[in-house]
Formats: C-alpha cells, structure tokens, sequence
C-alpha cells in the first residue's frame, strides 16, 4: 500500500530553509526529495530501511552544517580581517584624492552631526542635575480669559495647595530679585533669592558644607534670616573657605546668617526675575509675613514634586479641582483663575526644544546629502574594479567574501571620517557654546563627552555600511563574460546604476532645497524682527538700575528726592543729552501689570478684567527714550504729589479700550494696595517691552512724583557719545547721593535688544551653516555625477561630433538631462517643504511658513547651483576631440 509521508519532516524543512544560504543548491534539492517524496513500505523491514535512510540524512545534514560553520568561521577570521584591512590601505594609498574626498566629506557630515547631537544630548536627553528629576515640576496659576498658563502665584494660594493637595510630597515657592551686598570692601550687587524651605527636600539637595534651612527658620518670627551660598559665590568672595559658616553678612540693610554652601552642579533656571542679576548668589529663607499671605499680588515661583506614581496628567486634574473649590469659596477674587503643572525640564527648555529638533533634522539631512555624494564616488570607482571582482569571482571567490572586502573598505573610510568628523565637531560645539550660551538654557552644560564619542564612532561604522552596501552588492555580481572582454569600460552604465545615481541626485536637490527654503524663511523672519524693532529710539541710550534700601529710604518722599536728584546730576554730565528713568526698562525682562477698569465703560464680568503693563517714570522718561507722543501732553512738574492723578496710556490701549473715541480726558480705576483713581491726559507710542517678536499690550504710565511704592528704578540717559564712556561718570554721581548705593545691569539699548533676538539670530545661524553646507555638496555631487555620466559616454559623444553634432549641442544635451533631476529635486522638495512648514510656524515672526518668496528664492539659488556644477563637465564633453575618442576605443 501507499504510506502517506508523514508530517514530522515539516520541522526538518524549516531548519533547511533556515540554513539554506549555508548549503549549496544542488545539495538542497536532494535533500528535498528524499524528505518530501512518496515512499512504499512493504511490511517492517521496509520501514525499517526508511528509518535507517532518515536516520543517515539527518548525519549528513549536521555534518553540512557544521563544516559550513566552519568555512563560514575561516571566512571571517581575524587574519582574513587583517588581510582585508591590508588590501584596503593599498587601494587607498593609490587614489590618496579619491580617499582624501570621501574622508573629509564623511568628516563633514558626521561632525556637524555629532556636534548638533552634542547640543541636543546636552540639553533636552539629558536630565537635570536634581534628584529623580522627572518627578519635579512647576506649579503656576493659570489666568482663563487670559489664556496665561504659567502666571506667578499669590501667597495665599500658594499655602492653600500645600495644605489641600495630595499629589505633591512637597511645595516650595521662590521668588528671584536682587540685593546690595555690604560691608567689607565696595558695595557689590548679586543676585537674591528668596525661598521656603521645603524648596531643598522637594529638589533633593544637599549642600556642599554646611545644612539647608529649618521650618521653624522660614517662619517670620525666626529673627535673623538662614541663607545659603552658590558654590560660585562661595569661591569668587569667599575663596572657598569653610570658616564661611555662621558668618554674618548685610545685605539690602538687613543681616544673614550663612549655614551653607550649595553644590557645584546645583542649577536653577528661573522662567521670571524681578529686578535680579543673571546669577543667583545669595538663597535667603523667605519668611513670608502675614501681610503678605493675601490673594491679591502675585510674585511666587511654585516647585514641587509628585508622589510616587502620580503622573503630570493625574496632577493637573488635581489642581484644577482645589483651584475650583477656591474659586468658590473666594469669589470673585479668584474668578476665572485655575492652575497648571508644568514638568520642570519642559518649563526649562520650553520653545528651545522645537528649534532644536529642527536643527537636528537639517543636520540628518546634511549626512544623508554626505552619505550620497559619497555612494557616488564609490559608485564611479567600481567602474574600474569590475574586471578585478570578476578575476577574483572566476578564480573561485564567493560573493560573500566579496562583499565583506568591498564593506571593509567602506567602513574603513568612515571610521577614518569618523575620526575628523570628531575633531571638527570638539571646535564645532565650542564656537556654539560661546555663540548661545547666553540665550540657550543648559547650552553651557553642552560638551563632549565618552556618550558623544562613541555617538560619534557608531555613526561613522553606520554610515561606513550605509554608503558601501549598494554599491558593494551591485559590484559583487559581475558579468563574467562582459567584464573580462570589455575590461570594464561600459561597466556601471547599466539601468539600475542609472535609476540609482539618478536617485541620489534627486534626493540630495530636494533635501537641500528643503533646508534653504528654512533658512530662506529665518532670514526673511529675522528681518521683520529687527525692522519692527521696540518702540524706541535705542541709538546711544544707557540705562543702569539703582535701588535704595528702605532701611536708609524708610518713606515715599526720601526716594523721590533721591531719584529726582539722581536724574538731575546723570542730566548735567558732559555728554549727556537727556535723562530720566522708570522702574522697569524695556527689554530687562521685569515688569509688573494688574487689571483696571475704565469708567465709562460696562463693568467686566469677574475674572475678565482688562489687563495693563504699570510703569512708574520720571516725567522727561518718553522723551529721553523717543517714544512719540500720539496725544495729549507728557507728565510736568506742575503734575505734583497734592495734584490730580494723571496717567499717560499706550496706543493700543487707546485703540482697543477706546476705538472711535477720544481717550484723553477718561478716568480709570486701578487697585495697587489703595484704589486709584486717575486721569488720561496723554497717549504715547506702543513699546514691545518684551522684545520686538511680542505682541502690543495695554501699558499705564505713572508719574513717580505721584504714585510710588518701588524702591529701585532704572536710570536712562540718551549721550551724544558712546554711552559706556560716560557710565563712570553716572556711577560718580550716584556715590555723590549715596556712597553705599551701587549701579548694576548697566548696559546700552542697543546690547538689550540684540539679548532679546540671540535666540532668532543663533537658530538662523545654525540653520543657515547647514543649509550652506548641504548646498555645497549637493553642488559636488551634482559635478560628480555629471561628470561620471560623461566619462562614460565618451564614444557615443565622439560619434556624435563626428557625424556632425556641434559642441553648443553637445552641451545642451548634458545639462538638459541635468536639469530633469534638478528640476524633479526641486518638485519633490518643495513638496516636502509645504508638507513640514507647519514645524516652523512658532519660529517665524510676521511672515507666513509657506512664504512662496521664501521658497522661490531657495529654488531659484539651488537650481543656479547645480546648473552650474551640471555645466562644467558638460562643456568639457563639448570639447570632445571624435578622432582620438574613436581611436582610443
């Protein structure tokens, strides 16, 4: 009878075709049918002979395998790998330029590649120098009307959220501002920072020396404050000594206690200082004082740290439910206010983290254009090598082998690359650095380090394999018979290599058109930005802060007069061509605002009161800064302490609270401590405060005469001259009212606003080093193709010319098919730039993400580029002499 085969051989199959590429073919089919075919038993001894045949199949199937094994271990052994590596270095060493281009474009691309990385490791992959970082956050409260998420948090909240939530394992508020430093030596201005003392639990420091502050020392009856050193500090007017603790400091009138030191890697970006230096010296128990636990008035910066378990999501809901229970029990005080969790890294990089991602993109993007021009070369070289592959194959080696010697010379030219990419990207992240480490948050943390290096070593191995893998499969598989009778010459035109490199030049067009169309849109952005400008006229203008401590100032009067006397000698300085000053300059990133109402104006519904800019000036202040007066008149000296409450207002405020109307003579309502009522007796010109990339907004100007509870104001003076030639002369006059008061963040207009754009102009700038370079070697592998492309039909333009073509056509014929790949290049990567323009819409100001300006004028420069590296080569193959063409073939 007939046996059905039996089913268990299925596995033996399997195992076959797993290790088929180690078995040859022929061995493969006899062992496929003598598995799968049918076999006749005739009682037990036939069945017995069928066992016994399986039983010898499977023996020789092992013993198959292992000596495959084996050969395949002899293949890659580390002689073999030597061997390799020796062949390599002879080919290289005879074609140096050959190997020099390839080394320094790989160089190229993986320097900037790994130095782009550097930065983004640095500062957005890397967690912060705190104690289980992720579990940090910031708390804010968040205006509804409004829609400002991350507003700073009333005292009275602040205690509220600590006793009712149960998401946190601690709150710590903080508030940044700046003190005078006295007593040995000048006075010194240094950075302040009030804080609770759950703030150190809550972040997990430790201190360097010493302890971090008590509960019972953060409450207002403790007496003498605790503080705490920045390492920096510490070091810089200390020189590090540990006699430093329990010493008794003065600062702003009122004496500290040091208890210790903080770390040296301790970090804390503030979102927002008041009135404070770039460095935080000085951390000071805040003590917060009955008085101050109101609801109204907000200046805390809220950190916390969530529970074990207790994700963003689950905290925000969280808060949303105590902020309602407030609002309920409070009323139309807190009307329209909620709270928002931020986590801390996000609140630290904030808008950085995008422009970031899309500079890292651009700088794939420049590798992938390297990694191309690169496979070009490797792709015009084995035109000559294919009659060496097809000896080698014909004398009996196998593709494999082949293909490992082609990926060994490839690799070994990337990790050569690797090694300048490295030594370029060490320069690379130090001019960034020192270009935006001002600007960037944690750019100062960026370096190189063993994580980088070896970053940097495995993307050179990567990119080895990447750009020697097609060409070393396609030249693995020679036509033994073409190759060895042509010796080569028409190798490498056949259609796969043509559709390749066709591919190659069409994606290193469009990936460069892809970054010069983001340039294109930074640079036109940039330009508004600038051209906009702030509202003032910031040629020649300094401004220096100056604060008197109440201690020697107790009242409203004496700060007035020290301030009209300050204004009155800065005005009388040789040079000098007016004076004033106001209590928060533009562009120092302080300000104060609150809600009013307008009279004559419906009553708001709580919680959507209109929402002012509040600065209080001297009255020459909009002169001396050239803001145009639209309206009205400016403050006088007639505008007294005993007279009528007089306002100036900001255009837009006119135009949105007002429109139609005349603003001047209308009477406003603003609560500050009392209520306030005064009278708008003038309108000047908008001041983007801010930065010119923010938007208008209601401002209240304040004659200081009037109305004044700030102890420090920012003194202004417009000279004829360089303004930091007369800043000593301002610092003598500021000792001759008060030998104890220092002049601090003294800088011109003109340094404030190019602060406020470095983020713009370091992001174009990178942006624009990239996009630069893509198009550099899109143009070089352009010229390489072309001229590859030409070389190999040399013959057929010989007899082109000889039958009568002219070298003007010759050259049209070069360049036309060029322009098809440029012109499809161009298609496609304005595709992709319509598709990704919504990825730059938060980085451009005033300008639309799809600019077809922006874009055209991209294209139009690229498409010049490449034309041109197109038509080089292309006049060369006009001057082809036919007679030595054809007698040379």
């Amino acid at each position: 009878m007939i046996h059905e085969p039996d089913s268990r051989p299925r596995l033996a199959l399997l195992l076959l075709r797993l290790i088929s590429y180690l078995v040859p073919a022929s061995r493969r089919r006899e062992w496929r049918a003598e598995w799968s075919g049918e076999i006749v038993h005739r009682g037990q001894g036939a069945t017995r002979r069928h066992m016994r045949k399986r039983i010898g199949l499977l023996r020789r199937t092992a013993g198959a395998i292992v000596h495959a094994l084996w050969l395949r271990k002899q293949e890659w052994s580390i002689d073999l790998m030597g061997q390799d590596l020796k062949y390599a270095f002879r080919i290289f060493r005879r074609r140096p330029l050959f190997a020099g281009i390839i080394v320094a474009t790989i160089g190229l691309g993986v320097g900037t590649t790994t130095s782009m990385f550097s930065v983004v490791n640095g500062i957005l992959l890397r967690p912060l120098p705190f104690a289980s970082p992720e579990e940090l956050v910031m708390v804010w409260e968040h205006n509804l009307p409004r829609n400002r998420p991350t507003n700073v948090v009333s005292p009275a909240n602040f205690i509220a959220w600590g006793e009712r939530n149960n998401v946190f394992t601690g709150l710590g508020a903080l508030t940044a501002i700046s003190g005078t430093l006295t007593g040995d030596g000048e006075p010194e201005r240094i950075g302040l920072v009030m804080a609770t003392a759950e703030v150190w639990p809550v972040m997990g420091v430790t201190p360097a020396i010493g302890r971090t502050f008590t509960p019972e020392e953060d409450l207002p009856s403790a007496g003498r404050r605790a503080a705490l050193l920045s390492y920096g500090f510490w070091q810089r007017r200390f020189g590090g000594s540990r006699d430093v603790l329990g010493r008794v400091l003065t600062v702003n009138d009122e004496t500290i206690e040091v208890v210790g030191v903080l770390p040296e890697a301790f970090r804390f970006r503030f979102p927002y200082t008041f009135d404070a230096t770039e460095s935080m010296d000085v951390w000071m128990a805040h003590q917060l004082p009955a008085e101050a636990r109101s609801i109204y008035g907000r200046w805390l910066q809220v950190v916390g740290r969530l529970r074990q378990g207790v994700s963003v999501e689950q905290a925000q809901a969280h808060m949303e439910s105590i902020a309602a229970r407030i609002r309920e029990e409070r009323g139309d005080a807190m009307a329209g206010w909620s709270a928002n969790v931020v986590p801390l890294h996000q609140q630290v990089v904030g808008e950085t983290e995008r422009a970031l991602w899309i500079v890292f993109a651009a700088v794939v993007g420049v590798l992938l254009i390297a990694c191309a021009n690169v496979a070009h070369l490797l792709l015009a070289r084995s035109t000559e090598r294919i009659p060496e592959i097809a000896a080698r194959t014909a004398m009996g080696a196998t593709r494999t082998r082949i293909v490992r010697q082609l990926l060994t010379e490839s690799v070994m030219l990337g990790l050569v690359g690797g090694v300048v990419g490295m030594a370029l990207a060490f320069g690379a992240v130090r001019l960034t650095v020192l270009l935006g480490a001002d600007t960037v948050p944690r750019l100062d943390e960026v370096g190189i380090d063993l994580g980088i290096l070896g970053f940097a070593a495995g993307l050179s191995l990567l990119t080895g394999i990447v750009f020697g893998l097609v060409p070393a499969l396609q030249l693995s598989r020679p036509n033994l018979g073409d190759a060895l009778k042509e010796g080569g010459m028409r190798a490498g035109t056949s259609r796969g290599h043509a559709r390749l490199r066709t591919g190659l030049v069409v994606g290193e067009v469009a990936l460069s058109l892809v970054l010069l169309a983001g340039a294109g849109l930074l640079i036109r952005s940039f330009v508004n930005l600038v051209e906009t400008g702030i509202g003032v006229d910031a040629e020649n203008v300094l401004v220096a802060n100056v604060q008197l401590p109440d201690s020697r100032y107790p009242e409203e009067e004496n700060k007035i007069r020290a301030f009209e006397d300050l204004v009155s000698r800065v005005s009388n300085i040789p040079g000098v061509m007016e004076a004033s000053a106001i209590t928060f300059a533009p562009l120092t990133g302080a300000g104060s605002a609150t809600d009013f109402r307008a009279f004559d104006k419906p009553e708001p519904q709580p919680g959507e009161e209109p929402v002012a800019d509040i600065r209080w000036v001297h009255r020459d202040y909009h002169r001396a800064m050239g803001i145009p007066l639209r309206a009205g008149r400016s403050f006088s000296e007639a505008d007294g302490a005993d007279g009528q409450l007089v306002v100036l207002i900001s255009e837009w405020m006119a135009e949105n609270i007002w429109p139609n109307e005349n603003p001047l003579g209308k009477t406003i309502l603003m609560e500050w401590g009392d209520t306030l009522v005064a009278q708008v007796v003038g309108v000047v010109g908008d001041v983007r405060h801010g930065g010119p990339n923010m938007e208008s907004r209601a401002k209240i100007y304040w004659h200081h005469v009037q109305f004044s509870t700030f102890d420090f104001m920012t003194l202004v003076a417009r000279t004829d001259r360089d303004p930091m030639e007369v800043l000593p002369s301002i610092r003598q006059a500021v000792r001759d009212v008060d030998p104890l008061l220092p002049v601090y963040q003294a800088e011109t207009v003109d340094d404030l606003l190019a602060e406020a754009i470095a983020p713009q102009r370091f992001t174009l700038v990178m942006l624009g080093v990239f996009s630069i370079v893509a198009l550099v070697l899109a143009a070089i592998g352009i010229y390489g193709v072309i001229s590859y492309s030409v070389s190999q039909q040399v013959r057929e333009l010989g007899i082109r010319v000889a039958l009568g073509a002219t070298g003007r056509q010759i050259v049209g014929s070069v360049v036309r098919r060029a322009f098809l790949w440029i012109g499809g290049g161009l298609l496609i990567g304005t595709g992709v730039t319509l598709l990704a323009s919504s990825l730059v819409e938060s980085m451009v100001f005033e300008i639309e993400p799809t600019d077809p300006v922006a874009i055209s004028l991209a294209a139009i420069v690229l498409a010049l580029s490449a034309l041109l590296a197109s038509y080089l080569p292309a006049r060369r193959a006009g001057r082809v002499d036919p007679a030595r063409t054809l007698r040379t073939e």
